[in-house]
């Protein structure tokens, strides 16, 4: 299975504790706007986006999107 790069919309800023929780997947790119908090990255398969989300939702966040993009998607 090929890599896919996803796009995970989380409700609220996350601090910086939370995004050091996450920083060891070195695939996601963490972007803070107002109101929530936007994860992209290239998931390495379908296992990895089930652990990213069980990750997210043990810290007690709440996912708002998770869409798959388009291939060719470039990284903002």
């Amino acid at each position: 299975m090929l890599a896919k790069t996803y796009v995970v919309h989380i409700r609220g800023e996350l601090g910086r504790d939370a995004i050091e929780d996450l920083d060891d997947l070195d695939y996601l790119t963490a972007t803070v706007v107002p109101t929530e908090t936007v994860l992209t990255g290239t998931v390495p398969d379908q296992a990895a986006l089930l652990g990213l989300l069980n990750r997210i939702h043990s810290l007690g966040l709440e996912v708002v999107e998770v869409r798959r993009t388009p291939e060719g998607f470039t990284e903002p």
